[in-house]
């Protein structure tokens, strides 16, 4: 069934960085934006569990363990999108919402194990647009659970997300022990399907937080989960729209390359958006600058923008009435990206 429940409110984020020896994005001005008047780099995430209607059990086809893959997992017809990269972190869609955002839009999840419901049985795979499953939380996951979520995913699926910002209290709620000891039922889900997998996705988090530091968080999560399959490095990220000089994505980028300092797997940055615009322009020019550098960036596999429609981030949303792109919904369809293939879209 569709989700329910709204999407949670952004809370603000306690950017207490511990500065690394090696000199992290985090302590050098920008990664975050404290150290260089930046970031209020809050969480948007979703707050649905994954109970979802079954849409019928079958096998999917291997996944590769690196790169970002092919632009659709089983399109039936529909041109494929132009890349392979760009996604969209939304739960709403409508025919027409895919249709309008299917000539750039490779890839979506929406937080749950089975598409949209105005997307079933298989609109978007006729337009060429890949879904892609999560296991959003810990909540009675255990082996019957698994195995129910595994005969739920619909075919064509080649990658799992897996728990959606555990390190926040109003999220997934699992500390990294507790979510080392249940990964191996997210494990059993990729295995029976043949899927790559992608790690918990973590955000800053200030509040209610089992981790503040989403760098930490992943760092203990695997210290607990020694020997754990994890194919990809998940993670969001929100902040402010200023940058630094000429380059209004220049906080993400320090976010992504202190990733990409800390950890050696492709990363899937399944949220992002800036989160203190004060309009659309401010908004667009960040967007512009982000896609410019995620599409050049060959560690990054995939990426998602948050969201079709937003009611937590401030211009932000790519979709007006059904069916339709607003103005910076027509600056993510229409920016530059890369062909399938091509090495930018590999590890």
């Amino acid at each position: 069934m569709k989700r329910s429940s709204s999407f949670v409110q952004a809370a603000l984020v306690l950017l207490a960085c511990a500065c690394g020896d090696g000199g992290d994005a985090e302590g050098q001005g920008g990664g975050g934006g404290q150290a260089s008047g930046g970031s209020s780099t809050g969480t948007t995430g979703a707050d649905a569990g994954p109970s979802a209607s079954s849409t019928g059990a079958g096998a999917g086809p291997s996944a590769s363990s690196t790169g970002a893959g092919a632009a659709s997992s089983s399109g039936s017809g529909g041109p494929a999108p132009a890349g392979c990269k760009r996604g969209l972190a939304y739960g709403y869609h409508s025919k027409a919402d895919m249709e309008a955002l299917s000539p750039a839009v490779s890839w979506w999840y929406n937080w749950t194990h089975v598409p949209d419901e105005g997307v079933r049985p298989d609109d978007y795979r006729t337009l060429g647009v890949e879904y892609v499953p999560m296991v959003w939380g810990g909540d009675n996951l255990d082996s019957a659970a698994a195995g129910r979520i595994a005969s739920e995913i619909p075919d064509g699926a080649r990658f799992l997300l897996g728990f959606n910002e555990p390190n926040f209290g109003a999220q997934a709620d699992l500390s990294a022990a507790e979510a080392a000891a249940l990964w191996p039922h997210v494990e059993a889900v990729a295995d029976a399907r043949g899927l790559a997998l992608v790690s918990p996705a973590v955000n800053f988090c200030g509040g209610d937080c089992q981790e503040t530091d989403p760098f930490k968080y992943l760092d203990d999560f695997f210290a607990a989960c020694s020997g754990c399959r994890v194919d990809y490095i998940g993670i969001h990220i929100y902040t402010g729209c200023k940058g630094e000089g000429d380059n209004q994505a220049q906080w993400l980028i320090n976010h992504v390359e202190t990733y990409k300092s800390r950890f050696d797997k492709p990363l899937w940055l399944t949220e992002f958006a800036c989160d203190s615009a004060g309009s659309l322009a401010e908004q667009k020019e960040f967007l512009v600058d982000a896609l410019e550098y995620l599409e050049n960036e060959p560690r990054i596999a995939r990426y998602a923008w948050f969201s079709g429609r937003a009611d937590n981030v401030r211009h932000a949303s790519l979709l007006g009435d059904d069916g339709e792109l607003n103005e910076l919904g027509q600056a993510y369809v229409g920016a530059p990206q890369h062909a399938c293939g091509d090495s930018t879209d590999r590890e």
